[in-house]
């Protein structure tokens, strides 16, 4: 029977991770040949490439993905076991790896992981802001353990928890004195049809605009400040010291926030107090 063999997963895992020889060479505090060559007999193994190479760095075949997965698992128990053996937290040399829309990146979901974040048990954060259509196969490839996405996922492998609802609201630069017709509205990319559903959810589906498009959300947000257009927008984002107007509408228009995770997948204890964190405090920044 084949059995994998640790010191070559580990390199695999780790090449992963980093998606960089360099990187994980010196984590694994061992030269980038005797990196190489520990990816290749592990590549032997199996009988099939695990990672390609790429101008974005090394990336993974669909095998590779399987591999990286169970990998991740073995590391998630491991660590487990490890803290549990030695009455560490269940925090102590964890990984954080969460992707998430950018309007609820930096303003919800990293507050809401102070307490984990701050603590003082080594534990490391991996945040990434993607596109929505970016989310999904981040999880599914292994490189994050949750995401945060805005509806639940219909797919027997993906659990959802829907963690709250985002506000959207009707923004522009308060100064001007006066507005183009028709108005130009920021977008995030000519995928991004939030403008659009928001005026549908208004019974406006026939109002006239223009788009322009910024790299994320708080880009949109200093475009209106510098008068470049006017936006939809997460209401929780807006600060008090900000010169918007508030276009008043008479129907509410909200966005669900859902944490999604692989179901059948092992929860280290660490995950698990994430889920708890984002359940609990989410709300409140929203």
């Amino acid at each position: 029977m084949m059995k994998l063999n640790t010191d070559r997963l580990n390199a695999f895992y780790q090449v992963a991770l980093d998606k960089s020889f360099c990187k994980a060479a010196d984590t694994l505090c061992i030269t980038q040949s005797a990196l190489s060559q520990r990816v290749l007999k592990i590549e032997q193994e199996v009988g099939c490439k695990l990672l390609i190479r790429g101008n974005d760095g090394i990336g993974l075949t669909e095998q590779g993905k399987l591999l990286f997965q169970y990998a991740s698992e073995q590391q998630a128990r491991e660590q487990d076991v490890l803290n549990n053996i030695s009455g560490r937290s269940a925090i102590a040399n964890g990984i954080v790896r969460i992707g998430a829309f950018s309007s609820v990146m930096r303003s919800v979901i990293m507050p809401s992981l102070i307490p984990l974040i701050n603590s003082t048990h080594q534990l490391k954060a991996e945040f990434y802001s993607k596109e929505l259509r970016e989310l999904l196969p981040l999880l599914m490839s292994g490189e994050v353990d949750f995401i945060v996405t805005d509806k639940v996922i219909d797919d027997p492998l993906i659990e959802s928890i829907v963690l709250g609802a985002e506000t959207l609201v009707h923004i522009r630069n308060s100064s001007l004195s006066h507005h183009v017709e028709p108005p130009c509205f920021l977008d995030h990319d000519v995928h991004d049809m939030t403008t659009y559903s928001f005026f549908a959810a208004q019974g406006l589906s026939e109002f006239e605009f223009d788009r322009s498009f910024y790299d994320d959300v708080y880009g949109i947000l200093d475009g209106v400040r510098l008068g470049f257009g006017e936006a939809i927008v997460s209401k929780h984002m807006i600060k008090e010291t900000d010169s918007f107007e508030l276009v008043p509408y008479e129907q509410l228009f909200q966005s669900p926030v859902v944490l999604c995770f692989i179901k059948n997948r092992y929860l280290s204890s660490l995950q698990k107090q994430i889920i708890d964190h984002l359940k609990q405090n989410a709300p409140g920044y929203l």
